[in-house]
């Protein structure tokens, strides 16, 4: 049997990828069951005492419960109007369509520091700064192309004639796409619901600017705590973070097929 080379270091190029990439987060989780008061690599010893110290940390339990209303809040809103940004730009031609579509894109553009700066001065202007609504706009603006490309995608393979087919038996347009249209999108708006919630949990350059000494969001929270303390608690709130994002990326793809929308996304 002949060895394709070529193939063979590609495979093995890409594999040397992974593990550069996920080795931080593997050090990390293993620091977090130190039993030393530093943070250092390979960890001292094995306990549990920084995962205890974290679930006594009322700072941390209250930054995690609003980054999780933020993100909630976030992907629902991004999902609402992405969708419908979305049907309007793949179902309708009218005027200014391409220029509203590369509008939505604009923040994939933009460097989110610009975009956060310049939504501060704004928001600021109207009245909004420092509060939850303008953490939730800011926050839409970052994920809102995602779920329009995402549901884009889904829009895109629909096949038209299972609606015409709906439409033949009697359904009105309304019913066609609240029975029929809306489930055949389904997993592209879970799929961009999903990751706009990751992608807004996770997001720090926005939230530092609109973030107060009443509302603080979890990664604001990790931020400032690496500013006075250098104590492993910090890496066992990071590997909460990683598990419950890669435990929800997984029941993910098990459901609607995260990989095959992603995969779809730059084919498309």
């Amino acid at each position: 049997m002949r060895v394709r080379w070529g193939s063979f270091w590609l495979a093995m190029a890409a594999f040397a990828a992974m593990g550069f990439l996920i080795a931080p987060l593997v050090m990390v989780v293993a620091i977090s069951f130190t039993s030393s008061q530093l943070l250092r690599f390979p960890p001292e010893g094995f306990s549990l005492r920084w995962y205890y110290a974290l679930i006594d940390n009322p700072q941390f339990i209250e930054a995690a419960w609003t980054s999780f209303q933020l993100a909630v809040a976030c992907s629902i809103v991004a999902t609402l109007i992405g969708t419908t940004a979305a049907i309007a730009i793949y179902r309708y031609r009218f005027f200014g369509r391409n220029a509203i579509y590369l509008l939505l894109l604009s923040p994939l553009m933009l460097p989110q520091l610009i975009l956060a700066i310049a939504l501060l001065i704004y928001l600021s202007r109207a009245g909004l700064p420092g509060s939850f609504l303008s953490l939730l706009i800011g926050h839409v603006l970052v994920t809102l192309p995602f779920v329009v490309r995402l549901v884009l995608v889904g829009l895109e393979r629909i096949d038209p004639n299972i609606e015409r087919a709906a439409a033949v038996a009697g359904a009105t347009r309304f019913e066609v796409f609240f029975r029929v249209t809306i489930w055949l999108i389904f997993p592209g708006m879970f799929a961009g619901a999903a990751f706009a919630f990751i992608m807004s949990f996770d997001n720090i350059v926005v939230s530092l600017f609109f973030t107060t000494s009443r509302m603080v969001t979890l990664p604001v929270e990790i931020y400032e705590y690496l500013e006075y303390a250098d104590d492993p608690l910090i890496t066992a709130v990071s590997s909460v973070v990683i598990l419950l994002i890669v435990a929800m990326l997984l029941v993910i793809e098990k459901t609607v097929g995260f990989t095959k929308s992603f995969t779809a996304v730059e084919h498309g």
